[in-house]
Order: structure tokens, then sequence, then C-alpha cells
């Protein structure tokens, strides 16, 4: 879009600041506030897409109701006569945490902890709201500077996530792609990565990749094969950090984060952010009770814990038809989400 252009008789276009996969952001004047705004609009063949101009328009509808200091506030979504699909948002300038982290490679503890802990507090906001954001990564973590030089986090792009409980918007909730993956793989949770339904924790878990990647330059499971992502976050164990951080609140806080177990993380913000001040957090109460478990096995399949297996041989040819249309289901699944960003 061209300098000058008006959206909406209102949106001013100023000039490009972003670009992605399937939309562009644009520096715009909004002509009855002469505040400075950002506008999302999506690429025309995107705008062709049923699904990604639902997924805009879900996510204004979502984050628009985050009215915290460290959720973006968005303003409306709308669309020109013309078919252009865009949603308005505050302007922000600053960084994402993936382009400092692409630049430094790793962080200090302490200034981790401190992006971990105004991160925390966007996600209480929206999980008391009965929002799990699903898609927590460096991408969506946004720093800006502070007039007196501090540095603060805003957490955005709730465009794939779930309403929980009584939340009003749970019929718009059915963004996922076959099994229902959905998600960046070397962020996900070992149950979103199952396709499994999806708590709070999912969310905890997500930030302690970031977290771990923020603290070592590299995020714990890696691969160039993204299925095979899928598996390590289900079947391999959790590289331990160094000792100097491993014994600190803030280490040990990221290694519990990362339990294979959702019952083994935390069960709100408020927990997470107790640990980080180096309090007991105790587990559920549940999750202390013996339980059978499912894991995602080499073919995609899920298997529980401690299953008897008599009578695997007689049912060897069913299991690897089912293994075979699961794994073939998580590859779909990650070639459509890559597909959409």
């Amino acid at each position: 879009m061209e300098s000058g252009l008006i959206l909406g008789e209102r949106y001013q276009i100023v000039r490009e600041i972003g670009r992605g996969s399937f939309g562009i952001v644009y520096l715009v004047d909004d002509l009855h506030t002469t505040e400075p705004r950002a506008i999302k609009v999506l690429l025309p063949w995107a705008a062709r897409n049923s699904e990604l101009r639902h997924r805009l328009r879900r996510e204004a509808r979502l984050a628009g109701g985050l009215v915290g200091p460290h959720a973006v506030r968005i303003y409306e979504a709308s669309e020109t006569d013309a078919g252009d699909v865009y949603i308005v948002m505050e302007y922000l300038q600053g960084e994402e945490l993936s382009e400092l982290l692409a630049r430094v490679r790793t962080l200090s503890p302490e200034r981790v902890e401190t992006i971990a802990r105004q991160v925390l507090a966007a996600l209480d906001e929206a999980h008391r709201a009965g929002i799990i954001h699903r898609d927590l990564k460096p991408h969506n973590i946004y720093l800006c500077a502070t007039e007196d030089g501090r540095e603060h986090v805003k957490v955005f792009d709730f465009g794939i996530a779930k309403v929980t409980g009584d939340g009003n918007l749970l019929a718009t909730a059915k963004l996922t792609v076959s099994g229902g993956v959905m998600g960046t793989p070397a962020y996900m949770s070992p149950e979103q990565c199952r396709g499994e339904e999806l708590t709070l924790a999912a969310d905890f878990y997500s930030l302690g990749i970031v977290l771990y990647e923020a603290l070592t330059g590299q995020v714990p499971f890696d691969d160039e094969n993204p299925v095979r992502i899928l598996l390590m976050h289900n079947q391999d164990p959790v590289p331990p950090l160094p000792p100097d951080l491993a014994a600190t609140p803030l280490g040990r806080a990221v290694i519990r984060s990362l339990a294979k177990d959702p019952r083994q993380r935390f069960a709100a913000a408020a927990d997470f952010l107790a640990a980080l001040d180096g309090l007991e957090v105790p587990l559920p109460a549940a999750s202390s009770a013996p339980t059978k478990t499912s894991t995602l096995t080499a073919d995609g399949n899920s298997a529980a814990d401690g299953e008897e297996s008599a009578n695997a041989p007689a049912s060897m040819t069913i299991a690897l038809v089912i293994g075979g249309i699961v794994a073939v289901g998580i590859v779909v699944a990650t070639i459509v989400y890559f597909a959409l960003q």
C-alpha cells in the first residue's frame, strides 16, 4: 500500500514497518485521534483464505478484551471495499525477543527473569479471561524501551489462542489442523504435540522453552525434521542447565515448567512467579497419585505406560496401520502450519 492511502476513512498509511508470510504491518496515523497506530493487512492471497481471515478477526476479538499493561492493545478489525482485511493495534517501538536473541544469543539471568515476570503477568490476565495462548515464542514477545530506560514487555499474536471454561468465544476455537496439532514445534508442549486438550500448563511449558533458549542460546529440542521435534518433546529428557543456573530459583522454575506431565508444572502464573521468588510451590495433590499416561511413539501412535502387551502380536497390523495414519496426520499438520506462517 502506498504512503498517504487512507483505510476506513480514518487510518492514513505512513510506511511499511514489517512483513510476514501472510501479512504486512504498516505505521499509520489515526486521523481521529492523531495517535500513531500499527495496522496488520493480510496479503491478497491470504485475504482470500477464509481461515486466515477468521484468524485475524479472532485475534482482534480475543486480544481486544485484554487491557493489561503487558498485552498489545487491539482497537478494531475491518475490511475495505477492495477486500483488504486489516487489524488495528497499538504502535510499539522496540524489537521482538527473537531479534534480540538472534543478535546476542543469550541474556543474563537477571534480564531473563525480568522478561519472564512480565510475560507471566500477560498470561495471568489471559488465563483469568479463559484464554490459552498456545503459540508463545520469542517472535510473540516484544521488548519496548520506556522513558526511564526500563524494558517493558508485551505479548501478542493470540491468533490461535483457545478459549476455555465459560469464555464466550468458544465457537471460534476450531482453528486447528489434522489431529488438533497447531503451534510452533520448537515451543510446543508434549500434550500439544499429541493434539490433546490443553490446559494453562501448556503456556508455561512454552514459556519455559523461551527462557531456556534465552539462558543457553538454544532451545532444548531441535531438529531439521519438525516431526522429530514433536517426538523429542514427548520422549527426550531436557538437557540440563549449567550447574550455576540450575541451582537458582530461575533455573529450578524453568526445569519444572518443562516437565513432560502438565500436572508436574505450575497450575497458575502466580505459582510460576512464586517459584521465581524462591518459594516452595507444592505439586497439586492429584499429581502424586500413579496414573496411566500416554506417550507419542516413533510411528506417531499414542501408547499407554504400563499397558498389558500380551495381545500385541495379534494386533500388530492394526497398530501399524493406525500409527501410520496418525504419523501422516502429524506431517500434514506440520506442512499446513508452515504454509500459514
